[in-house]
């Protein structure tokens, strides 16, 4: 992966299920009124641009809203934390959800050998 080609923004999911997402929507380009087509894929909810009018597009404020059969697929709940990835070579918006993130997060940090113990005690 080089440099630059993926952008991130960690933001919370509103009541409503709208997330801010003009930090990764500007990387992306995608400009207001460009249709979406939104899909579940391996738990996390997918946003790529449709090439039919669709009833989802990007709204002018540069928000989205995730539809509540979608978050409720990939266990979204509201006023849960999501990170947006801009997947700028495959023009696509990624949404981790929290649960995968801790997932991932834990993982990561099981698997590496220069963290203390926390129960070891230096005198």
């Amino acid at each position: 992966m080089e440099r630059g080609s993926v952008a991130f923004s960690l933001v919370r999911v509103g009541m409503n299920g709208v997330v801010a997402a003009r930090v990764p929507l500007e990387r992306l380009r995608w400009a207001p009124g460009l249709p979406l087509r939104l899909s579940v894929s391996s738990g996390l909810l997918v946003v790529a641009p449709s090439e039919k009018p669709s009833g989802t597009s990007v709204p002018p404020r540069m928000s989205l809203t995730l539809p509540a059969r979608l978050r409720a697929r990939c266990r979204i709940r509201a006023e849960d934390q999501v990170l947006l990835a801009a997947v700028l070579e495959h023009d696509l918006l990624v949404v981790y959800p929290q649960h995968v993130l801790y997932t991932m997060v834990t993982a990561f940090h099981d698997n590496l050998v220069d963290i203390p113990d926390r129960t070891a005690h230096s005198d």
